[in-house]
C-alpha cells in the first residue's frame, strides 16, 4: 500500500506553496505603492517616510519611495486645532510611513501634504499570513476556498459596483451578482456534485425569501437609506443610484456569505449520513440532519447578536450621548435599518437549515443519487447518531 501523502500530494503541497509565494509577491508589489507622481496626473497620493516633522508654520520633509525628498506639510494646517478635538488630529513622527497627497498647481508647482499613516502594508501582511495558514492547513480545499473568495470579490468589484454606479437597478444587479457568486464560489470550492447542488438550491431559495422579507420590511418601515452616512454620500456623489434599491441590495449581499456556510454544512451533513447509512430514507435523513441543524441555529443566533452588538456599539454610544432615549434611538432610521438588516438575515439563516436539509434528504434518500467523495470536513464539528 502506498504511503499516505504519495507523490501526488507532495506535488500538490509544493504547488500550493508556490501559489502562496506568488500571491505574497503580488501583495508586496501592491504594498509598495506609488513612490512617484503618475505622468500627467494633477493630483493623487504617493507614499513615503517622514524625514522631518516641522510645525504649523514650518513645513516638514518626506522621502518618497523613489528616494526623492520633498517638502510637505506634515502637521495639521494652522487653525485646525481651534476647531478639531486634539484627539482627532494626527501626530506624525520621524520614521513614520505615511500617505502624501499631492496637487500640481496652475504654474506647475507641486504641493505635498501628509494626510495619513500608511496602513496597507500591515493589512496585506496579515492577509498573506491568512492565505498561508489556509493553504497549509486545508491544502487544496483551502486553495479552492481562496479561489472562490477571490471570484466572489471580483464579481462584487468588477460587476456589481460598476453596474450600480451606471444607474442599473441595485436589487437586480445584486441578485445577478449573487447568482454569479454562488456558481463561482460554491462549485469551485466544493466541486460539481449533488451535495453542492443541494446547497446552491437551499441558498437560492433563502436569498429570495430574504429579498421579499427585506423589501416588505424596508417599505413598511419607511427606510430609504438616508440614515446611513455612506449611502447618503453615494446619493450626493451620483444621483443615478437608486438609494432604496441599494439598501435592499446590501441586505441580500450581507446575508449571502453566512447562508453559504449554513447550507454547505447542512448538505455535507446529510451527504455523510447517507454515505454511512445508504439504507436511510428521507424521513431518517431529515431528522438526523436537523439534529446538527439545531446546533447551527443555536450558534448562529448568538453569533448574529454579538456581531450586531459589536458593530452598533459606537452608534449606540453616540446616540446615548445625545440623550434621545432608548425608544427614540431604536426608532431612528440608522438603527432601524441595521436591525432590519440583521433580523432579515437571521430569519433567512434559520430557515436555510430546514430548507437545505429537505433538499439534501430528498436527493440522497435510499441512494437516489451518488454521494460525492469526502475531501475533508466542512464547517463545524458535530457528532450525532
Amino acid at each position: 500500500m502506498a504511503a499516505d501523502g504519495g507523490p501526488g500530494r507532495a506535488r500538490g503541497r509544493w504547488l500550493g506553496l508556490a501559489l502562496v509565494l506568488a500571491l505574497g509577491i503580488c501583495l508586496g508589489i501592491v504594498a509598495r505603492g506609488p513612490g512617484r507622481l503618475r505622468p500627467g496626473s494633477r493630483s493623487g497620493y504617493v507614499y513615503g517616510t517622514v524625514v522631518a516633522v516641522g510645525s504649523a508654520t514650518r513645513p516638514g520633509r518626506v522621502r518618497l519611495r523613489g528616494g526623492q525628498v520633498v517638502t510637505a506639510q506634515v502637521e495639521p494646517p494652522p487653525g485646525a486645532a481651534a476647531t478639531t478635538p486634539s484627539i482627532l488630529l494626527p501626530r506624525f513622527a520621524v520614521g513614520d510611513r505615511v500617505q502624501v497627497a499631492y496637487e500640481v498647481g496652475p504654474g506647475g508647482r507641486t504641493t505635498y501634504a501628509v494626510t495619513d499613516w500608511e496602513r496597507l502594508p500591515v493589512v496585506l501582511a496579515l492577509l498573506w499570513v491568512f492565505v498561508a495558514a489556509v493553504a497549509w492547513v486545508a491544502r487544496w480545499q483551502g486553495l479552492r476556498a481562496l479561489a472562490g473568495t477571490a471570484a466572489s470579490l471580483a464579481v462584487l468589484v468588477l460587476f456589481v459596483v460598476p453596474e450600480i454606479l451606471a444607474g442599473r437597478d441595485p436589487l437586480g444587479v445584486a441578485l445577478l451578482g449573487a447568482g454569479g457568486i454562488l456558481a463561482l464560489s460554491m462549485f469551485v470550492v466544493h466541486g460539481f456534485n449533488w451535495k453542492t447542488v443541494a446547497a446552491v438550491a437551499g441558498t437560492a431559495a433563502t436569498v429570495m425569501l430574504a429579498v421579499g422579507l427585506g423589501w416588505a420590511s424596508l417599505r413598511l418601515g419607511h427606510v430609504a437609506g438616508f440614515g446611513d452616512e455612506e449611502t447618503v454620500y453615494v446619493a450626493v456623489a451620483d444621483g443615478r443610484v437608486d438609494l432604496p434599491g441599494l439598501v435592499l441590495a446590501s441586505v441580500v449581499v450581507g446575508a449571502l456569505g453566512a447562508l453559504v456556510d449554513v447550507t454547505v454544512s447542512q448538505a455535507s451533513t446529510v451527504a455523510e449520513l447517507a454515505r454511512a447509512r445508504p439504507d436511510l430514507g428521507y424521513g431518517a435523513l431529515y431528522a438526523r440532519g436537523m439534529r446538527v441543524g439545531y446546533d447551527h441555529i443555536g450558534s448562529l443566533v448568538n453569533t448574529l447578536a454579538l456581531a450586531y452588538a459589536s458593530s452598533a456599539l459606537p452608534v449606540l454610544l453616540l446616540l446615548r450621548l445625545a440623550g434621545t432615549g432608548l425608544r427614540a434611538e431604536l426608532n431612528g432610521e440608522l438603527l432601524a435599518f441595521q436591525l432590519i438588516h440583521v433580523l432579515v438575515g437571521g430569519i433567512a439563516l434559520v430557515l436555510a437549515v430546514p430548507a437545505t436539509t429537505v433538499l439534501a434528504a430528498l436527493l440522497f434518500a435510499h441512494g437516489r443519487v451518488p454521494v460525492p467523495a469526502a475531501e475533508g470536513a466542512h464547517g463545524h464539528p458535530h457528532v450525532h447518531a
